[in-house]
């Protein structure tokens, strides 16, 4: 192995030299045996050419740089020796980025190193490649050729050197080197620390804060460092002492360290050396720390480190330096653990009192503690998450988040989950959906939790609906007092498992006579249309529903279902929703059961003489039921209600029916009679339904309730409508005086409401001076949207040719 380097270098000096800067030759003193060396760097030929050989620049001709940028250097290797580096960076890259780059030495036609440097390989945040390093010193001055990785680098430091090898005089081969990763500046600036020996057992942490990232030493990833295992040790295993080697470890950077404790290794062990002084660097702050003396006679001792200040950063490095070696000829150092502590970790601390502070100014620090303290966090933020803010819930279920596995968590975040809304409520669900193995949780508390039910089944039939079924059913059985919005989340939850569960398996639900007839009755209506796929068992709940005169409620919700198998075409629902058109002695399921009997065949009999019913709400929803296509029977019934009904909202459904009648006179004489209504509904309607049917007989009443200033707004809109739908070419000229006001400034919504409809006529009309008669909307002193509303009529196709 190779000997150690005590060298001045780091992440500023890592890939470059400040010598023989903007230089293409150079000629290095003859010494040690060795002859002078001219070395030309030939840009135009993309070569470098040195003692009579040639070695070319490994760049594409764009990557080329200008000669300014290049760098050539003469290196005093030792023993009066020199060799040549130089370095071509690629056109437009930093003093860290990419390059060629070589080492050339006298009389040998090859070079010693020569290849693309800088970061090349590998995606971003993971690249690798390898570097060159030249580390000035009097007399002497190293050449370094070492692998770098991105994700494995001293903190603050653009790159790290790794399996670092030197060139060595005399043999002028490169060789492994034990070499110091911290420049002279960064040691030169770190701030003195004398470690204080605390005995043989570490402070037991709240939380493992340092997590190993990865380390310079051969097969090991640090891990030994940061485990919480003081039986394991990171040891350099490297030539000397292994200055200069290290561990990365990853730190809360919300979380001020406000002191550390190093153990030792327990057992010196064959080669056992322990640092005499090592460096902790963040990247801010780089800290040198001596140990005592006694410390090489004490294995297994521990040692604090205070810092003058506590500490915030993401990372942390710990650096060798000097060691205790006993005399030893290979010494081993080692470290067999590092311990940071918070501002948490006060005398008798417990994760509950760093829980409590999850709300407030330091909540942050403690969601990062206890992200880091494995399950006894879960038990503390769940203990104290009542008493939290919104924003110390919403940090709680970041602890729970972190935790893995997730299904441990799962209690915490289920209890999140119906924490009404906010954070704390849309991470839960989040993490709950991505969670494998949480449905049994959900289940319990499903069943457990009676509160919890309506915004945990939701999410169960979302995440696992064939395993939802039967405690979705369940639940139903345990809910039938509990709130309308308990219930309909419950259904809607069935209703979603159903969908993605076999059609048998509605049929097991409602067969299972061990469920109460309500709770049947529940699992039907969420079934929906999906009734039909068991259809026995729906006949047979209702059935066991009807044995004695259920209450109001239970008619009524029977009907939905009724009404599904009623349109696959069993006679017997059809009959029970005849029935209760005609006979139930509550009106609400009578109006229920006429809105429902809209789509099926055969009821218009019934909800004829419905249309006569004693309540107006039942007579509504007949004549609507009826319009949808009015039977001959229906029309005689729906003139006489609006001739004579006493609630408007009756005789709109009587308009709505007898528009879409066939067309008659004596129908057209009974919409025009309801021109004069006393009710707005009823004349918009009126109008809307002559127009509609083209009832050309009745376009001067329709046009008298344009022209009349004392109607409503929203009548005379529908009258300039029906003008158009008539298309009564008569009435282009009011039209034109009422669209014209558009153009007015300051009119109001109601008459603009009215000119739109207006100018929409007479764009179904299409006049031949249409432009002509808009004009004052297409005027530039009109509004923007007034002017395209006139272009867009001009642009139309005439509907009444």
């Amino acid at each position: 192995m190779g000997r150690p380097i005590r060298a001045a270098w780091g992440a500023g000096a890592l890939l470059v030299s400040t010598v023989a800067l903007a230089e293409t030759h150079i000629v290095a003193p003859a010494g040690g045996g060795l002859a002078a060396l001219d070395v030309n760097v030939d840009l135009q030929r993309a070569r470098v050419e040195f003692g009579g050989a040639a070695i070319p620049i490994a760049l594409e001709p764009a990557q080329l740089p200008d000669e300014r940028d290049v760098l050539i250097e003469a290196v005093a290797i030792g023993q009066g020796q020199h060799a040549v580096h130089v370095r071509v960076p690629v056109r437009g890259s930093d003093a860290s980025g990419r390059a060629w780059e070589a080492i050339v030495v006298s009389g040998r036609p090859a070079p010693i190193f020569s290849g693309i440097t800088g970061f090349v390989e590998g995606d971003p945040g993971e690249r690798t490649g390898r570097a060159v390093q030249i580390v000035r010193g009097e007399p002497t001055s190293f050449a370094l050729v070492g692998e770098v990785r991105e994700d494995l680098r001293i903190c603050g430091q653009a790159a790290t050197l790794l399996e670092p090898r030197a060139l060595y005089p005399g043999v002028l081969t490169l060789k492994p080197a034990t070499v110091q990763r911290l420049s002279a500046q960064e040691r030169g600036r770190a701030e003195a620390l004398l470690a204080v020996d605390k005995g043989a057992v570490l402070d037991r942490p709240l939380a493992q804060l340092l997590m190993a990232r990865g380390s310079s030493a051969p097969g090991s990833s640090g891990l030994e460092l940061a485990d919480g295992n003081v039986e394991t040790v990171w040891h350099e295993r490297r030539p000397g002492v292994g200055q200069g080697e290290f561990v990365v470890m990853a730190a809360p950077r919300d979380v001020p360290i406000s002191r550390m404790q190093v153990a030792l290794p327990p057992k010196a062990g064959e080669g056992g050396a322990v640092p005499k002084a090592f460096y902790l660097a963040t990247g801010q702050h780089t800290f040198e720390v001596t140990l005592p003396e006694d410390a090489a006679s004490k294995p297994g001792e521990v040692y604090e480190i205070t810092f003058p200040k506590p500490i915030e950063s993401s990372c942390v490095a710990l650096v060798l330096d000097g060691a205790y070696t006993h005399g030893l000829t290979h010494p081993e150092v080692g470290v067999a653990e590092l311990v940071a502590y918070s501002e948490f970790d006060a005398p008798g601390a417990r994760l509950d009192d760093v829980a409590r502070r999850l709300s407030g100014g330091r909540g942050v620090a403690a969601e990062q503690v206890l992200e880091r303290a494995g399950s006894g966090a879960l038990a503390a933020a769940e203990s104290a998450y009542d008493a939290l803010d919104a924003l110390g819930r919403s940090r709680a279920i970041d602890v729970a988040i972190a935790h893995d596995p997730c299904d441990e968590a799962a209690p915490l975040l289920t209890r999140a989950l119906c924490d009404g809304s906010g954070e704390a409520q849309r991470k839960a669900r989040g993490k709950l959906e991505r969670c494998p193995g949480v449905a049994a949780v959900l289940t319990r508390r499903l069943r457990d939790d009676a509160a919890s039910r309506g915004c945990v089944a939701p999410l169960l039939s979302a995440i696992a609906p064939t395993e939802a079924l039967e405690p979705i059913a369940d639940a139903m059985a345990r809910a039938e007092g509990d709130d309308p919005a308990t219930r309909a989340a419950l259904r809607a939850a069935l209703a979603r498992a159903l969908k993605a569960s076999q059609r048998d398996r509605l049929a097991a639900l409602l067969g299972d006579t061990r469920r109460s007839a309500l709770t049947r009755l529940e699992i039907m209506r969420a079934a929906e249309e999906r009734v039909t796929n068991a259809a026995s068992e729906a006949r047979a709940t209702v059935m066991d529903l009807s044995k004695e005169t259920p209450p109001m409620r239970v008619r009524y919700l029977l009907l939905g279902p009724l009404a599904q198998l009623a349109r696959a075409g069993d006679p017997t629902a059809t009959v029970r929703i005849s029935e209760a058109v005609g006979h139930d002695p509550s009106w609400p399921v009578r109006a229920r059961a006429a809105e429902l009997a809209a789509e099926l065949s055969g009821l218009q009999p019934v909800l004829a003489l419905a249309a006569s019913d004693a309540e107006p709400r039942v007579r509504e929803a007949a004549l609507a039921a009826l319009a949808v296509a009015p039977s001959p029977a229906s029309i005689p019934i729906a003139m006489t209600v609006l001739e004579k009904d006493g609630w408007s909202f009756v005789r709109t459904r009587a308009v709505e029916l007898l528009a879409n009648a066939p067309a008659a006179a004596d129908v057209d004489g009974a919409l025009g009679a309801g021109l004069g209504d006393g009710s707005v509904p009823v004349r918009t309607a009126a109008v809307a339904a002559l127009g509609r049917r083209r009832a050309m007989s009745w376009r001067k009443a329709v046009r008298a309730r344009l022209a009349d200033g004392d109607e409503v707004a929203v009548v005379r809109a529908a009258a300039a409508s029906a003008l158009g739908a008539m298309c009564d070419v008569e009435s282009v000229d009011p039209l034109t005086a009422v669209a014209r006001a558009l153009a007015t400034p300051g009119v109001d919504r109601e008459a603009q409401e009215t000119a739109l409809a207006a100018v929409s006529s007479l764009a179904a009309l299409q006049p031949v001076d249409l432009r002509q008669r808009l004009s004052p909307l297409l005027a530039p002193s009109s509004p923007p949207f007034v002017r395209a509303v006139a272009e867009k009529a001009l642009a139309e196709r005439s509907r009444c040719r």
